[in-house]
């Protein structure tokens, strides 16, 4: 799908593959892989098909879109300010 190559992805954003790692508001996404300063189960190991690389933004259990944990101790997560995108013409994606 070329949604992962372009850097948006569809309504509730659970394909995008992009890079972005900070949220909405400007913080820094925590490593999905890593338990501080947010414990937490959302795993590359429980989720193996989500891209839950890096810091990245993802959506591996259907929220409302992108999110991630954030290295803010006083903020456990937010949403992610992902590009929807749609090919005007056809209304495929990207």
């Amino acid at each position: 799908m070329l949604d992962y190559y372009c850097g948006c992805a569809k309504v509730k954003q659970d394909d995008y593959r992009g890079r972005i790692a900070t949220t909405a508001t400007g913080r820094t996404c925590q490593r999905w892989d890593k338990q501080w300063p947010h414990q937490h189960n959302v795993t590359p190991e429980k989720y193996p098909n989500s891209g839950l690389d890096k810091n990245y933004c993802r959506n591996p259990d259907g929220e409302v879109r992108a999110w991630c944990y954030t290295t803010d101790p006083k903020v456990r997560w937010e949403y992610c300010d992902v590009p929807t995108c749609y090919d005007t013409n056809a209304g495929d994606l990207c």
